[in-house]
């Protein structure tokens, strides 16, 4: 293990995080599945008796049943599931496309979500609780018109379609747009294209209700401060009156920075912030930042 695994262990058994969640980040820092397992099924054969016994070996139960999957992961780790670092900001796209294009041929699934193990009811089942918290906030009445911004294999496009009059998908990864058009060619109601990654030329002023940028501000961040400020105003341009642009996970830094920079970014683009990093949702961790348009 190249990292200690007893944050990821406390955060699983205090319910701060879902089981999903909780094998994803143990497998992140490269771990082998052997070795995760391992520790898994030393963990569960050394727990007391009593609700975090019965949490561990449920943990355990599901890396067995997901074994294949969490193998997926590993090599979706191994091909350079990084999160940036470049400081260049033209080097940090190119990097992100070069990535993405790889892990997407690798696994549809787990190269979006990983804590989704490669598994598409997980994925699907993740999809559809952040669809329903939309709905519950408002954000999905009278029909809106949605860019999903680095919509990845269009998971999110298809989930909305039903309740969006059009969803345009963009993603710097041309294997991520190939992918999502195939996965979505039912759907007339979707579009695709591949973006620069660098501002969103091509989308006209105040033409969408509302902005979703789920998992892809951390690489904006990784670019440098400038290259994610540029997309909270590139959102605003493209808003109409009260639309909303709702980012899940700002970066993979520390919370009080995400917050620092997401209030002075949404500030200086003209947005007010109804969510300001909090948890919404339950299998998966992402933080959620709300910012909603007032002109």
């Amino acid at each position: 293990m190249t990292a200690s695994p007893r944050p990821v262990l406390e955060a699983y058994l205090s319910g701060a995080i879902s089981a999903p969640v909780a094998l994803m980040r143990l497998l992140l820092p490269g771990a082998s599945v052997a070795a995760v397992s391992a520790m898994l099924e030393r963990w569960a054969a050394e727990a007391p008796d009593g609700a975090s016994g019965e949490r561990l070996r449920g943990l355990l139960n599901l890396a067995r049943r997901h074994r294949d999957g969490l193998g997926l992961l590993e090599r979706v780790v191994r091909a350079g599931a990084a999160h940036g670092g470049e400081a260049d900001p033209a080097a940090a796209v190119a990097a992100s496309r070069a990535m993405f294009d790889r892990l997407v041929a690798i696994s549809p699934e787990a190269s979006v979500a990983a804590y989704s193990l490669g598994d598409p009811g997980l994925l699907r089942a993740a999809t559809d609780e952040l669809v329903g918290w939309l709905r519950c906030q408002g954000l999905l009445a009278g029909r809106p018109a949605i860019l999903d911004l680095g919509c990845g294999i269009g998971r999110l496009a298809a989930a909305l379609a039903p309740h969006a009059a059009e969803v345009t998908g963009l993603d710097v990864s041309p294997g991520m747009i190939a992918a999502a058009r195939q996965r979505c060619g039912g759907f007339g109601n979707l579009r695709f294209a591949v973006c620069s990654g660098h501002d969103l030329t091509g989308i006209a002023d105040m033409s969408h209700d509302l902005v979703l940028a789920v998992d892809v501000f951390p690489y904006l961040v990784a670019g440098g401060a400038a290259l994610a400020a540029r997309h909270v105003a590139e959102a605003a341009r493209v808003l109409r009156h009260g639309g909303s642009l709702v980012i899940l996970n700002f970066s993979y830094r520390d919370d009080a920075a995400d917050r620092r920079d997401a209030a002075a970014m949404a500030a200086q683009a003209g947005f007010s912030l109804c969510r300001h990093g909090t948890r919404e949702l339950a299998l998966w961790d992402g933080a959620a930042y709300w910012l909603r348009l007032a002109r």
